[in-house]
């Protein structure tokens, strides 16, 4: 086999394993915005207002997603094994998605007790309803955060760097605008909360499925500088 087919045919295993990887992260796009719109559900359930639970639920997203992407992005392409990392995140994002929903109602609780002892009321309840909130959302959300610049230095790894870069975010929108769509207005108001979110992890497993599969295939390709 002459040294040109040999490179073509590592670039062909690398753009199949690259589409492998788009499957997966396509699979986590959905579940990260399965639990997005599930928490709002359950916090407009204890806090009584859609407005406030919106706005406590995208601070904990989006800071978990900034917290999570600031630690993997300094240490991504310095992992010797990339997707056997992203497959355990996926798992425990999978876990920690399905648990934050019970999570939640027991910060509720929590926030019951508290205020009843301290006499938070008003303002200060808020906070307090808050801060509980916070807490319970931003451990998964740091999951999802830790994602982006790894699945980003896996493809890489795979194809030309800008290409990676681009398709990785295209389709992680796409599921996150599919996982939104699906769960707001069929899943949820047929399955109930705590179904929709065992659905979310499944979405999650599958994508660890995905990420054991690229670690197999990695561990037996050769690589093509892009």
């Amino acid at each position: 086999m002459s040294k040109q087919t040999a490179t073509q045919n590592a670039n062909g295993h690398n753009r199949s394993v690259f589409v492998i990887l788009l499957a997966g992260i396509l699979c986590a796009g959905i579940a990260s915005l399965f639990y997005e719109v599930l928490w709002v559900r359950q916090l407009g359930l204890s806090l009584g207002s859609t407005a406030v639970a919106n706005s406590i639920m995208l601070s904990a997203f989006l800071g978990g997603l900034a917290i999570g992407s600031a630690i993997m992005g300094r240490r991504a392409d310095h992992l010797k094994h990339p997707a056997r990392v992203l497959c355990i995140i996926e798992i425990a994002a999978g876990i920690v998605g399905v648990l934050s929903i019970p999570a939640l109602g027991a910060a509720g609780h929590a926030y019951v007790f508290l205020a009843n002892a301290w006499g938070a009321v008003g303002t200060w309840g808020m906070i307090l309803r808050a801060v509980f909130s916070l807490i319970v959302m931003l451990i998964p959300a740091i999951l999802f955060g830790l994602t982006f610049p790894l699945t980003t230095a896996i493809g890489g790894k795979l194809v030309a760097g800008q290409t990676a870069a681009g398709l990785v975010s295209a389709i992680s929108s796409f599921g996150s605008a599919a996982g939104a769509l699906i769960c707001g207005l069929w899943l949820e108001p047929a399955l109930g909360i705590s179904a929709s979110a065992a659905v979310g992890a499944g979405f999650n497993l599958l994508s660890a499925v995905f990420a054991l599969l690229i670690a197999f295939l990695i561990g037996r390709m050769i690589f093509v500088e892009h």
